[in-house]
């Protein structure tokens, strides 16, 4: 169990990486290529995709979960029945969300009064092919669930990477070639549905023993959709977050705009994607902790512990390099002329998204102890008040406004505070083991105000702050290392 955690952990960071990266790299280069403006185009159709995928409504979570317990059980007529219901609802769920991005594709563009008529006609179509990509995804969604239920993390990854390779390199040549933002989609369409037929390849070999059938349960139905309901709820919640920002933005300052915030944001995100990944398994470890009869409150205090300041290392880490390389950073996905004036928001961004990266932990502590009702209120109500202060924000200062509307999100912070205490923790211990971390990066952040442009003093400074954090780790986790070195030498 526990080697199989390690694995399936391993499977997803090295994965998860290898699409942050690409997600990353992959934006400058657009932005070159098809000009701020443009890229502001595709910007917005993606968001709409993206928001629509929340048709998904927890299901892919939901099948993941309850074929693992039919699998668990050998129930045969039980697996047949919770497939009958997820694939049966998404299949529903998907025909609907592509309808309505067919017909509705006018309607939602009269929301982005800003956009010329040559504009609106090129989001339209895009948005109206979207309709293929969102129901292509939703159903793969459900065979991603399968596949987890079985654990097969490692076929899973492999597709997934692979699909975001086909997509970014395809991406980069169809804009070379003079593709726009219609011909983005479309290539997103076809990579889409080959990804699909390769999960649905590696579904039909994981269940081809298995004699199933169509089945209807009631009972079986309710459950799931109870369960799933919820998971949409905290997903609804990321989701506004994530992708709701830039229609308002979009809305309210135009295409240029939005593609710069969009640019910002995508690259700072990037941060709470790679900062949760390696504390992922720690969401099973503490289920298994917690349902123990005879549980060791210093074992389960050790991995808390431990995990929060991986979370921190990683979150505070990233954040403090990218704001030291910022003027880099900024001058490689925008013009020389404009470079000087978006540094201040990038540094904002980038504070804003490590702060609230270091709360993974309080996250994966609510759904371990079941409390994902507390878990969903707590997103949704964080994405709602960010949004607000972005649309206030923007409608009142510009750029300037909807980067800081985004410390509404800081909010979601309330996940340690309930998360520590169902886990009978004091918050004042998540302060304890992240203290040092905190105030050093709030010392790098003062001293980037004072530190020049140049590009050789500020590599010197990112060196020295990075072996400083590192040493900082290694002291406080001394005992681990000097177990893991233990089980090695064992080993030899």
């Amino acid at each position: 169990m526990k080697n199989s955690l390690l694995k399936n952990g391993f499977y997803n960071s090295v994965a998860g990486l290898i699409r942050i990266a690409l997600g990353i790299l992959i934006i400058p280069v657009l932005i070159r290529i098809l000009g701020i403006e443009e890229y502001g185009l595709w910007t917005l159709a993606s968001a709409v995709v993206v928001m629509v995928t929340l048709a998904e409504a927890g299901l892919s979570t939901a099948t993941t979960v309850f074929v693992s317990q039919d699998l668990g059980k050998k129930d045969v007529d039980g697996l047949s029945q919770t497939l009958t219901v997820t694939f049966g609802a998404m299949l529903i769920l998907a025909t609907l969300a592509a309808v309505a991005l067919w017909m509705g594709a006018e309607g939602i563009i009269n929301l982005f009064p800003k956009l010329g008529q040559e504009q609106q006609l090129k989001v339209i179509q895009a948005i109206q092919i979207g309709g293929l990509v969102v129901a292509v995804r939703l159903l793969q969604q459900i065979l991603v669930g399968v596949e987890q239920a079985h654990q097969r993390y490692d076929l899973m990854n492999v597709v997934n990477t692979m699909q975001c390779v086909l997509l970014s390199v395809g991406m980069l040549v169809v804009a070379t070639l003079g593709g726009r933002t219609v011909e983005l989609m479309q290539w997103q369409a076809l990579t889409s549905v080959v990804s699909l037929l390769s999960h649905i390849w590696i579904v039909r070999s994981l269940l081809k023993d298995i004699n199933l059938g169509l089945s209807w349960n009631q009972e079986k139905a309710m459950a799931v959709g109870g369960y799933s309901l919820m998971m949409w709820v905290d997903t609804l919640g990321s989701t506004l977050f994530s992708r709701g920002d830039r229609l308002i933005v979009g809305s309210l300052l135009g295409t240029q705009m939005v593609g710069v915030y969009a640019a910002i944001t995508d690259v700072t995100a990037q941060i709470n994607s790679f900062s949760a990944l390696p504390v992922q398994p720690l969401l099973p470890s503490l289920s298994n902790l917690i349902e123990d009869q005879d549980i060791n409150r210093h074992q389960l205090k050790q991995q808390v512990e431990q995990a929060t300041q991986i979370s921190g290392l990683v979150a505070l880490g990233m954040g403090a390099s990218l704001i030291t390389l910022s003027p880099l950073i900024v001058r490689i996905f925008f013009s020389q002329q404009t470079t000087s004036e978006y540094i201040t928001l990038f540094c904002i961004a980038t504070a804003i998204y490590a702060f609230y990266s270091c709360h993974a932990v309080g996250y994966y502590s609510l759904l371990a102890t079941k409390a994902v009702k507390t878990c969903a209120l707590i997103q949704l109500l964080g994405s709602l008040s960010s949004l607000l202060l972005i649309a206030f924000g923007a409608y009142n200062f510009g750029l300037i406004g909807a980067i800081l509307g985004n410390s509404g999100y800081l909010s979601t912070g309330l996940v340690t505070v309930f998360g520590m205490k169902r886990l009978s923790f004091s918050y004042f211990l998540w302060l304890k083991w992240l203290w040092f971390p905190l105030i050093w990066f709030f010392m790098i952040v003062l001293l980037n105000f004072q530190l020049p442009t140049d590009y050789i003093l500020r590599y010197i400074v990112f060196s020295i702050q990075t072996i400083v954090i590192l040493i900082w780790f290694a002291i406080t986790n001394k005992y681990r290392f000097s177990l893991i070195k233990k089980y090695i030498s064992a080993k030899k």
